[in-house]
């Protein structure tokens, strides 16, 4: 699977899911990035490989052509983007091109999906892909995505994850206390596992990556999503049984406790 991820002053965004990924029983993971990132990215994980896609010097998405991207993913059997991406002007558009022209599985997430609320209405006529989607939000950005606050998105967990996949044609993954993982078929499950400590700076990039690494090993877009989001609780509660204080647990404990 592809990872394509990370940015500056976010590069652990990458590092974490493409780790994940490897961790949820991805055979080959690649790490995409600008190609004047990739020096300073060299020894991070040795296990993962790095894909350097042309930029003009700075290292920063906002220099890459999307059609590269695209390209990267010709022998991937899912991509993960989003995570610590950055935003930039145009990068709406920049997105929307990814998606039209990756043919494999897709799972969006953080910067990403900022990327399509910010489109506002629009965003309902981007493509519906030959191939899964899935979107992991926050509730934060569930709630751009829908258009409205987080008390409205938080007030009707299930039925909100329903509609948007139902109109979207994508797969939901509504994180949370009790993660609601809903398809466009309206069918809707809601995790058990995971504790209050996994609210921890890269959690959400870790679950990308599980839920990408499954993609990329045939599951469909509902059990992937479904088995990536069990599986990431549990290994946070794993992880968080081996520490004094759930509260002291990181991203990378849940990592290594899959």
């Amino acid at each position: 699977m592809l990872v394509a991820a990370g940015s500056a002053l976010m590069s652990g965004a990458g590092l974490l899911s493409a780790r994940a990924a490897l961790r949820a029983g991805s055979g080959l993971v690649s790490w995409a990035q600008p190609a004047s990132a990739v020096p300073g990215l060299r020894g991070f994980a040795p296990e993962i490989m790095l894909r350097a896609v042309p930029d003009d010097g700075a290292g920063e998405w906002r220099q890459v052509n999307p059609e590269r991207l695209a390209e990267a993913t010709a022998n991937a059997d899912a991509l993960v983007v989003g995570p610590g991406m950055g935003r930039w002007d145009g990068d709406g558009a920049w997105l929307r091109v990814v998606l039209e022209r990756v043919q494999a599985p897709v799972l969006v997430d953080a910067d990403a999906l900022n990327m399509i609320a910010d489109a506002g209405p629009r965003h309902g006529v981007w493509p519906r892909r030959g191939a899964p989607t899935v979107i992991t939000p926050h509730p934060g950005e569930m709630a751009r995505l829908a258009g409205m606050t987080v008390p409205e998105a938080q007030r009707d967990r299930i039925g909100l994850a329903r509609d948007y996949a139902a109109t979207h044609a994508v797969t939901v993954v509504l994180k949370g206390a009790r993660t609601v993982v809903a398809s466009p078929d309206g069918r809707a499950f809601v995790n058990t596992t995971g504790n209050p400590g996994m609210a921890t700076g890269g959690a959400g990039d870790a679950l990308a990556g599980i839920i990408g690494s499954l993609l990329g090993q045939g599951l469909d877009a509902l059990e992937a999503a479904a088995c990536g989001v069990y599986w990431h609780g549990l290994a946070g509660d794993r992880a968080a049984a081996l520490r004094p204080q759930a509260a002291s647990l990181i991203a990378g404990d849940i990592i290594e406790a899959l």
